[in-house]
């Protein structure tokens, strides 16, 4: 069964196939789910924190369960929605500096799968090759 969100965008920023099955796939990127890093930029310290969702019933989007990870549940196709949180970490507290959030669509070659990045809006913040060494697990 595939799990596809009808609104994704018809415009994708980066394409590429990453050397995993469909199932490790999807498994190695819901396993970044709730994944937080530190960095620093400047003179401010940033915790960033990933938030990762699957499409549910083509129109929304839903946390990732044990479940769905099961093999066979989710064949051909999934669309993925993966925010990245970037907190501010000041003496006051934790400021939200950005939260930029991606579309993903892994879709199943046999041996490899193809990704597909769409960023939600074109404002400032992280681009599709930022989300792409996320998910190949490079360090900007």
């Amino acid at each position: 069964m595939r799990r596809i969100y009808y609104r994704y965008p018809q415009r994708v920023d980066l394409s590429f196939a990453i050397g995993m099955t469909f199932p490790e796939t999807l498994k190695y990127i819901s396993d970044l789910n709730g994944q937080e890093s530190t960095k620093t930029t400047g003179k401010e310290l940033l915790r960033v924190r990933v938030k990762v969702e699957i499409a549910t019933n083509r129109a929304e989007f839903g946390d990732i369960t044990p479940d769905v990870l099961r093999p066979g549940v989710i064949t051909e196709s999934a669309d993925l929605r993966i925010s990245v949180l970037a907190l501010a970490l000041r003496g006051t507290g934790k400021v939200p500096v950005a939260n930029d959030v991606f579309f993903v669509r892994l879709t199943d070659q046999n041996t490899c799968t193809d990704i597909d990045i769409a960023r939600q809006d074109s404002g400032e913040g992280l681009d599709a090759l930022d989300m792409k060494n996320i998910l190949l697990g490079k360090s900007n």
